[in-house]
């Protein structure tokens, strides 16, 4: 790996750890801000309740400071063109990146002979309808096995939460991956929210700009699964 490589993975390493502490954050503030707001209610309910007047302030002053921060959260998070609310989205894992090791390279075959082309479409069954001679082939089950109970290298995370590179889907065009690359995008999910019509004051053409959003729409369809927290 270059040095630039390096960097770049140790850069997105942090970046990707800042948005999970964010995330996790803006939940349990939202937990709080729930739980206050039940415990509000309660007490402002009761007749016969001994609360004073000022520990009623600090109290709503409390809900308060709570949801100025969660929006705070969310405002970061939107900054970063992450979605805050609790649908998310994640990306199916292509089967040639999971198995991509040349030991792996008679499973990846027979899976894909037989149409699964994502490791999120396999069942444990699958490998018992594979030859017992195939090689590696326990590793293999090991390995998705480890997957389903969220065990995977960093490379997968990262295909999970953010999709593709961008430079694969739009590789045909220096102009627009530097220009994306200017806005610090890097992945599939980094465009969700792009605005792809500003592209004509770089010069790009409607019928391109249509080809653009064509070929982000139809790669979501494909790759995106939807994830309720």
């Amino acid at each position: 790996m270059a040095l630039t490589d390096f960097l770049f993975k140790e850069k997105e390493e942090k970046f990707l750890k800042q948005i999970e502490e964010l995330k996790t954050k803006l939940q349990e503030k939202e937990e709080e801000i729930l739980n206050l707001k039940k415990d509000l209610e309660i007490i402002t309910a009761k007749k016969d309740n001994n609360i004073g007047k000022k520990q009623l302030e600090i109290f709503e002053r409390n809900l308060k400071q709570n949801i100025e921060n969660s929006k705070r959260y969310k405002n970061i998070l939107i900054s970063y063109r992450l979605n805050p609310e609790k649908i998310q989205y994640r990306y199916k894992v292509e089967l040639k990146y999971f198995y991509s090791e040349k030991k792996f390279e008679e499973i990846l075959n027979i899976l894909n002979e037989k149409n699964i082309l994502f490791v999120n479409d396999i069942k444990e069954e699958d490998f018992d309808d594979i030859p017992k001679e195939t090689k590696n082939l326990d590793k293999a089950k090991q390995r998705f096995l480890d997957f389903k109970d969220g065990k995977f290298d960093w490379e997968i995370v990262t295909l999970i939460n953010k999709g593709e590179k961008l430079s694969k889907i739009y590789s045909k065009s220096k102009k627009l991956m530097t220009i994306f690359s200017d806005l610090y995008f890097h992945f599939m999910d980094d465009v969700a929210n792009f605005d792809f019509f500003s592209l004509k004051s770089y010069g790009f053409k409607t019928p391109e700009i249509e080809e653009f959003i064509q070929k982000r729409d139809e790669y979501y369809k494909e790759r995106r699964i939807w994830k309720i927290f």
